[in-house]
């Protein structure tokens, strides 16, 4: 079996050059110990090994309905499947995992990393198209899927020549992978050669244009994620972190690594859930809440219950938290809810300061960047824009990402200039605050004016009947571009389009008012990260004024 080139990365240090001056009258972060402090360790690894030893019967994680994994057992089947895995790869080669939210998919991950291999992230709702797309673009000698996903493997096994072995997850949790852990000697994490460059993950990222691209994040990219996090906000035994998300994205594993570091226990969802949302939160005795893309929005829309004000959580961290909808959840639910600003290439980029949470509630603020980060606002020719213009967020610090697979064009031209360019608008206030204006390639412009799609999208949500809406552009000869916006409503309601302007009309310029309206009874196709996935909507119908309202004409178009 050969191996692929072994993966490392020099400590991709971005925005040396051209740093901007920052005044000392913009807001900081307060009370933030120094760089290292809360995570001296060089490796995934030793994070896992120092954290099951040092307390070894505390939980390591709970998934919901009641499976419990002591941080003692947690490090032993780990070992063991690193000891399974120990002749199948070599430093260098690549494993995908198609997983759903079970205990193994967590054992998996680090007896990868433990062998200086690489794990490759799939969704385990994947096709054969997309997931063949992976596989064709990875080049795995191993794979590691769960029964459901083992069909969708088998059809795309040729899709990579190296491919010698598949490894089936079956059974009960946590025991799904018990037959390979008891093949062979367990592996020593504490004796394990693992380089601090070395690519340990692949997340293929959805974007705006194009195939997914293979995001590669070293050792370093994932300490210094872990470490920004301890430091901004400080954990302990008593900590219980709530994980809602797949895990097959990257957030799980950094809060499981968080627990791991500071004493803490994860408590994973085995899917997000409305209706099961709080009871979990009250069951398992959660104290911090991570959620992304519509969680929050679609919470609100729930039925009020007991449990929304009996529990024990300090704290929620939200990327992308709707302004509209801030206080009312803050008075709901009892805790703050921090707003935050990342993404897989260059980990946690802002986020509100905890000494200011009461202060900026519905503000919209995504805070401002965490100590050893910067962020630049350029325009198209990347010369920093004047105080309170938007312009595209090009990021600075230590051990970001380790580029993209196989694609060192796009690596350099995200990365020209010694700035990651990340697609992202925003603005900045005369305090330094940070606010998410959209996605480059989202802005809508009609008539010489720029709309933002996330912000015509977050005015939709904020109605009671909305669950979930999806701004594109639609293109129109006079105009340039006009505003066409998807909603799925709560099942049972009904939102004629007139009163959805109405609606739009109260709290959107005119110019942003959508002119296009259709409404969908099924929720929208996602990407990894939970966002509508907007180009299988540009893809629908080669016309998108087809099947929808039209504002002008009062009719639907044909």
């Amino acid at each position: 079996m050969s191996a692929a080139p072994l993966l490392t990365s020099p400590r991709m240090e971005l925005g040396l050059t051209n740093v901007p001056e920052r005044p000392d009258s913009w807001i900081r972060h307060e009370n933030v110990a120094p760089d290292w402090t809360a995570l001296p360790q060089q490796s995934v690894i030793e994070i896992v090994s120092k954290g099951c030893l040092e307390d070894p019967e505390r939980p390591a994680i709970i998934i919901e309905g009641g499976t419990v994994m002591t941080r003692r057992e947690f490090l032993d089947r780990c070992q063991r499947f690193a000891g399974y895995l120990k002749d199948k790869v070599k430093p260098g080669d690549r494993v995908v995992v198609m997983l759903d939210n079970r205990l193994e998919f967590m054992i998996a991950l680090f007896g990868i990393i433990a062998n200086r291999a690489t794990m490759v992230s799939i969704a385990p709702t994947a096709m054969q198209y997309d997931a063949g797309h992976i596989v064709t673009d990875a080049a795995p000698t191993v794979a590691i899927v769960g029964a459901p996903q083992l069909p969708i493997m088998e059809a795309v096994r040729g899709n990579s020549p190296a491919l010698a072995h598949i490894v089936l997850v079956e059974g009960d949790e946590p025991d799904g992978l018990a037959k390979y852990e008891q093949a062979s000697e367990p592996m020593d994490f504490s004796k394990t050669e693992c380089q601090r460059e070395d690519v340990i993950t692949v997340y293929y990222t959805s974007g705006t244009t194009g195939a997914p691209k293979g995001c590669m994040l070293h050792h370093g990219w994932w300490l210094r994620v872990i470490d920004i996090d301890l430091r901004l906000f400080r954990r302990g035994w008593q900590d219980r972190q709530l994980c809602c998300l797949p895990f097959y994205y990257a957030d799980p594993a950094i809060q499981l690594l968080t627990s791991l570091a500071s004493r803490g226990t994860m408590v994973a969802m085995r899917r997000f859930s409305v209706s099961r949302f709080w009871d979990v939160v009250t069951t398992y005795d959660a104290t911090e809440i991570l959620s992304i893309a519509s969680i929050p929005a679609l919470l609100m829309k729930g039925e009020p219950g007991p449990a929304e004000k009996d529990h024990r959580i300090r704290l929620a961290i939200h990327a992308g938290l709707p302004k509209e909808l801030h206080a009312e959840m803050v008075e709901r639910y009892g805790f703050h809810w921090h707003n935050q600003y990342g993404s897989t290439e260059g980990g946690v980029m802002s986020r509100v300061p905890n000494h200011l949470a009461d202060e900026l509630i519905g503000t919209g603020t995504m805070g401002v960047e965490p100590p050893g980060v910067t962020i630049r606002l350029v325009d198209d020719n990347d010369n920093d824009v004047a105080p309170g213009d938007a312009g595209e967020c090009l990021i600075g610090g230590p051990d970001l990402y380790a580029g993209y697979l196989n694609r060192p064009e796009v690596t350099a031209e995200a990365n020209r200039g010694g700035w990651y360019h990340s697609g992202d608008v925003a603005r900045r206030d005369e305090r330094g605050l940070l606010y998410f204006v959209g996605r480059k390639k989202e802005i809508i412009r009609r008539m010489g004016e720029n709309i933002s799609a996330a912000e015509v999208e977050g005015v939709l949500r904020s109605h009671p009947k909305v669950v979930e809406a999806a701004v594109v552009p639609v293109p129109d000869t006079l105009r340039g571009e006009e505003v066409k916006a998807y909603l799925q409503l709560r099942p049972g309601d009904v939102f004629p389009p007139e009163e959805v302007i109405a609606f739009c009309r109260q709290n959107l310029a005119a110019f942003k008012i959508p002119r296009f309206i259709e409404f969908r009874d099924t929720d929208f196709e996602r990407t990894p990260s939970m966002r509508v996935q907007k180009q299988s909507l540009l893809k629908e119908k080669s016309d998108l004024r087809q099947g929808a309202w039209d504002r002008e004409t009062g009719k639907i178009g044909e």
